[in-house]
């Protein structure tokens, strides 16, 4: 799924619908563009004149390969989405729908960002002022659950 989203400041948000108002969570540690809550995510571009970026969604059922020498930011993450259904928040202009993940709960995501690139990737042109793009990978996360203590193997 492509989406162009507005860029105000240098950032933009997904959010899950049931985190609505809980405004930018802190900084992602070891990470200078990402801030995370548990069920949101706001991105940064490298530089704050950029007014649109173009999001990739794809949803995976397990890990996928990324280009490391295409996408040179990468993230990866955890989040518990209690609706799955993304909003975005484009701070003063506003939000909008955002992607949709097949079910609520526990996702990772890794995040690839490339501010402007030479050849814009999704049939984008430079006509279309995107400029950052950023790639969405999401999978389930396995939730490993704790052993049994009344079992004995």
């Amino acid at each position: 799924m492509l989406q162009d989203v507005y860029v105000v400041d240098g950032m933009f948000g997904l959010v899950d619908q049931a985190c609505d108002g809980e405004g930018v969570p802190d900084r992602l540690p070891g990470s200078d563009w990402v801030h995370a809550s548990s069920g949101s995510v706001f991105l940064e571009t490298a530089d704050s004149l950029i007014i649109k970026a173009r999001l990739q969604l794809e949803v995976w059922d397990e890990s996928a390969e990324i280009d490391a020498s295409y996408w040179p930011d990468q993230v990866c993450l955890s989040l518990d989405l209690p609706t799955a259904q993304f909003f975005v928040d484009q701070s003063d202009a506003g939000s909008g729908h955002g992607p949709d993940l097949p079910s609520p709960g526990r996702w990772r995501l890794r995040i690839g960002r490339r501010e402007q690139p030479a050849e814009l990737p999704w049939e984008a042109a430079a006509s279309d002022l995107v400029g950052a793009c950023f790639l969405l990978q999401f999978w389930p996360d396995p939730v490993v659950a704790p052993p049994d203590p009344g079992r004995h193997g």
